[in-house]
């Protein structure tokens, strides 16, 4: 349970990391050329979520003045990660702040028989903590190097975020 809640919480922060903002750009920003946002693992850098909790195919985001995202993947995904199969709807959605994502939705790791929704994933002292409602487990930060990769062909678990 704790590596399926370690990698649903590293994909949504990825996820939270990859929104870019939605306000438009000021008169002397327009005046100093076309705006270029963050990559996805640019923002995630940014705040300081690592790149591993989202899957390459999340690409597009809209990130709000009020820290609010969605993301966007390419497709619904399901991943494994430590052991754990993690679901990756095809919009993830929640709050993004300084080393965590909040009120996360779109993002379920497989814990035992049953698809549980990831709530949260915070960054700090070199451990990455993922929430499963009221359940926490933390993870060495050092285990989140490298973006889990889509499992051809698997089926992509419900998610309140998919249409």
């Amino acid at each position: 349970m704790a590596a399926a809640a370690a990698v649903a919480a590293s994909t949504f922060l990825l996820i939270a990391a990859l929104v870019v903002p939605t306000a438009s750009a000021s008169a002397a920003e327009s005046a100093a050329g076309p705006y270029d946002p963050p990559t996805v693992p640019e923002l995630m850098d940014r705040f300081g979520l690592p790149r591993a909790l989202l899957p390459a195919t999340a690409r597009r985001y809209l990130l709000h003045d009020d820290g609010s995202f969605q993301l966007f993947l390419d497709g619904g995904c399901v991943a494994e990660a430590g052991g754990y199969r993690v679901g990756y709807g095809v919009k993830l959605s929640g709050a993004v702040a300084p080393g965590r994502a909040t009120g996360l939705e779109g993002v379920r790791v497989r814990v035992l028989f049953a698809w549980v929704p990831v709530t949260a994933v915070e960054v700090a002292g070199g451990e990455v903590t993922v929430s499963l409602g009221p359940i926490k487990k933390s993870f060495p930060a050092a285990g989140f190097k490298s973006s889990p990769r889509c499992i051809a062909g698997a089926a992509t678990p419900a998610t309140a975020t998919d249409g």
